[in-house]
Order: C-alpha cells, then structure tokens, then sequence
C-alpha cells in the first residue's frame, strides 16, 4: 500500500448542546434555584453558561434575565433572584460559544406569595431563677420570605398578639433560620410575673406564639 501526503482538517463547529434544563427547586417569593448540563461544547470553548428567564415563553439572552456562570462543562447550578412573587416564569438553559448560544427547552414554575411564618408554640419556661429563665419557640414555615428575625420578648403585662416588636425592648434575637430555637431571659426582677410570648418577622410582619 502506498499513501499519498498526509492533508489535515476541521469539523464544522457549532452552538453547544445541553441536556434538560435543571427542575427548578427552592422556589420562594422571590428566589428559585435552577441551571443546565452541557453535554458538548460544539467544538468550541464555551465561554458563558446560565439560565435565562422570563414571564414569556422561550427567553433569551437578549431580551431577558439571565445568570453567568462563567465557562462551564458538564452540570452547573444556577440562583435565579429578582422575581416577583406569585408570578408564572419561564426558565431554560443555554452555553455560549464563539458559533453562537445554545439553549434548552424551557421550563415552567411559579413563585410563593410572601406571607407571615407560622410560629407554632412558645416553649415552656424552665430553668427560672431570681434573674433569668429559658424559653424558645419553632418556627416552621418562613412564610415565602425570609426571615428577618426570631426570638422571645417578655413583659411584666400581657403582650398582645398584635404588638409592633420594635417597641419592645425585652426580646431576644435567634438567628433567620426556621426549625425549633432556645432562648434566654436575662435581667429579670426577683419574685415578679412575666408574660412570654415567641415571636418571627420578616417583610409581611410579627406573629407571636401563645403567651405563657
């Protein structure tokens, strides 16, 4: 067998390829989490992946809300922000190379409607002395917002469900995180009756527990 000199050359390149556009999760009022998974990179470096998004169909890059995930292969993860609660979005995929964007299909979800968390008890006293005691509560739903505190107040009077918790002074403060929290009374005068109550706000308002 005889050959004749060796000649090379180029595939065509072309946009990238993706997989189905990530389920969206973690939907809340105004957040969600999504993203893609390029399968191949048309034979050309990708050099910005996302998703993009709208409350139209069939979003682009030109014309919607998008997120940069730099130069990816492979699966990528992708936060959406920005949205308007209870409102119907559009989200897909798509890779950029130096051909063109690639895209996904889209895919469809909704945002929560912002409401007030659900606080579902205040924990029972324990560990009184002269000066300080324990208490807490369990905050099980955020509402579709988040959290902007959480704690206990007291009072030496009742403390209405609809108190403003800015106008007490007496509170702790726990953290934004939902789930069951302790917290600790301090500063306390000796032999005097105190009315707890467990409280959670964020941008809707305060609910209390049940006053113990």
């Amino acid at each position: 067998t005889k050959y004749a000199s060796e000649i090379s050359f180029n595939t065509s390149q072309a946009v990238a390829t993706l997989a189905a556009t990530t389920t969206v999760s973690a939907i809340g009022s105004t957040t969600a989490t999504s993203g893609g998974n390029i399968t191949y990179n048309g034979g050309a470096t990708v050099t910005v992946s996302g998703v993009v998004w709208s409350t139209t169909s069939t979003p682009t890059i030109a014309l919607s809300t998008k997120t940069t995930n730099g130069a990816a292969n492979g699966v990528y993860t992708s936060t959406i922000t920005g949205l308007t609660p209870g409102t119907l979005y559009y989200v897909r995929s798509y890779a950029i190379n130096s051909v063109g964007t690639g895209y996904c299909a889209h895919i469809s979800f909704r945002t929560g409607i912002r409401s007030l968390p659900t606080l579902t008890t205040t924990t029972a006293i324990s560990t009184i002395t002269a000066t300080t005691a324990v208490s807490g509560g369990n905050v099980t739903s955020s509402g579709n917002d988040l959290l902007t505190a959480k704690g206990i107040c007291w009072s030496t009077s009742s403390i209405p469900s609809n108190q403003d918790i800015s106008l007490l002074s007496t509170k702790t403060s726990n953290g934004t995180a939902t789930g069951t929290y302790v917290s600790s009374l301090t500063g306390l005068t000796p032999s005097t009756l105190y009315y707890v109550r467990a409280y959670a706000t964020n941008s809707v308002g305060t609910v209390y527990g049940n006053e113990l």
